[in-house]
Order: C-alpha cells, then structure tokens, then sequence
C-alpha cells in the first residue's frame, strides 16, 4: 500500500507542532522523502495539518497521521481517501472522504474531531477536505 506518513513534533516545547516530517511508503519498495517539488506542493497540506493539534514532544515519532487513497476501479480517480491518525501502531482515530458516483467530486465526508478543540463539526470537515484536495494534487494514488 502507498501512504504519505505525516509526523509533527513539538521540539521547542512550545505546546504546537512546529517541526514536520513527510515520508512517501510505497509497499515493498520502502519509503522515500518527498521531492522538492513535492515539499512546495505540500506547504499548505502542513500548515492546515498543524491545525489537527497531531503532534509529538520532542523528537517523538508515536503520532503520526496516515492519508492514502483508494481506487478499487483502477480508472485513476480515487473513490476514497482515509485519514488515520495514528498512536504508535494503534490508530486513535480516523477520517475519511468517499466519492459515491465516481464524478471526481466527494460526496461524503466522515470525520470526528480531527483538530482536538472538544467538537466534531464544520471546521473538522473543512480540514479533513483540505488536507484530502492537498494530497491528492501529488497525484500520488
């Protein structure tokens, strides 16, 4: 399976993520750091992704997010792209955008509180929506 595997630290002790790392995994061939191209691309991916409040102290690697898509119809538009964030190799949570009718467009979006304020709402499904349209001009699923 391809995923990107997003982890944020929080090396200042500062109570926010302020350090990001990025890993492309892809199956039995490992994984690999983003290009730099890919890293431009991924700016705005990072910034909305430290407002999920997803992060470890220090140089911790334990939380991290997993986001890949998934294309059963192999017709190269992904009809699904899930969001696991990850405690270890537990995941705590998840969230998920489905595309019902395969137009490119996603219908639904399955989210709980994804930014850590207390409420599942609006603004979860905003961010969940971000990081989802962000990954997927990598064009990589």
């Amino acid at each position: 399976m391809r995923y990107l595997q997003v982890i944020a630290q929080d090396r200042w002790g500062t109570g926010a993520g302020n350090t990001v790392q990025l890993r492309f995994h892809e199956g039995e061939r490992g994984l690999r750091e983003p290009t730099e191209r890919e890293q431009v691309q991924l700016r705005s991916f990072v910034r909305t992704y430290l407002k999920c409040a997803w992060f470890n102290e220090g140089e911790g690697q334990a939380r991290h997010l997993r986001i890949f898509a998934l294309n059963p119809r192999g017709d190269g538009t992904p009809e699904s792209v899930r969001l696991h964030f990850h405690q270890g190799e537990t995941i705590a949570y998840k969230a998920a955008v489905h595309d019902l009718d395969n137009d490119g467009g996603f219908e639904v979006v399955l989210c709980s509180d994804v930014d850590n304020d207390g409420r599942a709402n609006r603004t979860d499904r905003s961010r969940v929506m971000a990081l989802v349209k962000q990954f997927l001009k990598l064009g990589w699923f």
